[in-house]
């Protein structure tokens, strides 16, 4: 059972190899490469973005859950960060579900992990240089999708939690329900943001929405189109 496991979330142990530097260890390497312009030649507003982009990695448990598991194999720490993609596309649900969007940390707690992730998903366009180069373009494919589902709950978390919108509301799928329509620029018009507040947090749920579906959809296909042309050579 235990080889079954290992085979299944692991694959093979030869790709399963210990990693050379600890999550901190890479971030100080990165951060310094970006200063120096090592990889990347870049100045003004485009070398700003970069270095905030590195730097703030630190704020969010991402990088200090990868550290707790030490020098690990590469395929170990990946699987690990599956389960916390999965964990955060999960939580904001289970919020919804339980009710506990009424307390304000609830709504913290969405707007965090979610900026998370989109910091995260800029980072692959304006910092891509410095990520190792994946394994498998259609796994990332596939955790930004749930990246996608994530901001779109946590924005339903917002809505709800501070009554943002009105119209046919009958509990908390009609807000999940809202939060994806207006990500993909539908609008029925059945539920409506109430105030002028709700009108800036949807219109900035529908431009970020716009920005995650064609410039990363667009960046990852462009992508693996490089890689199946290599496999063709």
């Amino acid at each position: 059972m235990k080889d079954f496991l290992y085979k299944l979330f692991l694959g093979s142990p030869v790709y399963n190899k210990p990693l050379k530097n600890t999550p901190y260890q890479t971030y100080v390497r990165d951060l310094k490469n970006t200063w120096d312009n090592k990889r990347h030649h870049d100045t003004g507003l485009e070398k700003i973005l970069r270095i905030f982009l590195v730097g703030v990695q630190i704020i969010f448990p991402a990088m200090h859950l990868m550290q707790s598991l030490g020098k690990v194999g590469v395929i170990t720490r990946n699987l690990v960060k599956e389960l916390y993609v999965v964990f955060k596309t999960i939580l904001p649900l289970i919020i919804l579900v339980r009710g506990w969007y009424v307390h304000t940390w609830a709504i913290a707690i969405s707007v965090y992990f979610m900026s998370e992730t989109f910091l995260y998903v800029i980072s692959i366009i304006f910092v891509s240089d410095i990520f190792i180069v994946p394994r498998s373009y259609r796994r990332n494919l596939l955790m930004l999708f749930l990246n996608y589902l994530e901001i779109c709950f946590n924005y339903a978390v917002i809505y709800a939690g501070l009554n943002l919108l009105t119209g046919k509301i009958n509990g908390y799928v009609d807000y999940i329900y809202f939060s994806i329509v207006t990500s993909t620029t539908i609008g029925y018009g059945d539920i409506s943001p109430l105030t002028s507040t709700g009108k800036i947090i949807v219109s900035t749920e529908a431009i970020l929405s716009l920005a995650f579906i064609g410039l990363f959809l667009n960046f990852f296909g462009s992508k693996m189109e490089h890689m199946y042309r290599e496999e063709d050579q």
